[in-house]
């Protein structure tokens, strides 16, 4: 299973049928935001997270960046069922076809994917631009958002020896200033 992210899914069923029959993963019912159901499989050890998120016991805390190439994004369309996201590696297209940037990290806060950023280092003067940074639709630069953006920002700015942080553009536009404030 090592290779499940290259395998073509008609070669992995009957590997991930085998694997429930012997009771390692475990099949589940869950409402995605196609509003369908869908028969997902689960490691069995993940059940009981599984239970507490379902309970309401399990509260994400984090913010985070994530590559396009991040495993979340290995499935095509998962990110579209799951968090209503849409991933997109527009590093292949020509510039001026391309919509978010180049090479754009999505921003994952809490347990929503709520935007994404076209980030560039400048290692020589240990500057970070992000030549756009992008909030979904729908979603609000509250304090609690823009606050966990801010924290995970400053991790990504010390991982990368940067120093300063510029912000060309913004949406919604007063996004940027808030954010820059609570660093």
């Amino acid at each position: 299973m090592a290779d499940y992210a290259y395998m073509k899914r008609t070669n992995a069923y009957p590997h991930v049928e085998a694997l429930v029959k012997e009771g390692l993963l475990v099949t589940v019912e869950a409402l995605l935001m196609d509003g369908k159901n869908h028969t997902l499989v689960v490691h069995r050890e993940n059940l009981p997270l599984l239970e507490q998120a379902a309970d309401s016991d399990l509260y994400p805390q984090h913010t985070t960046f994530l590559s396009p190439f991040d495993n979340l994004f290995w499935a095509r369309g998962r990110d579209e069922l799951f968090w209503c996201f849409r991933n997109v590696l527009e590093a292949y297209k020509p510039g001026p076809t391309r919509i978010y940037g180049f090479f754009c990290l999505a921003i994952l806060h809490r347990d929503r994917l709520v935007g994404r950023f076209d980030a560039k280092l400048d290692r020589k003067t240990g500057t970070l631009r992000l030549k756009a940074l992008y909030l979904e639709p729908g979603i609000e630069p509250d304090d609690l958002l823009i606050n966990g953006i801010a924290r995970a920002l400053r991790d990504f700015l010390a991982f990368h020896e940067a120093s300063e942080l510029v912000i060309e553009r913004s949406q919604p536009a007063e996004f940027a200033g808030r954010l820059l404030a609570a660093l």
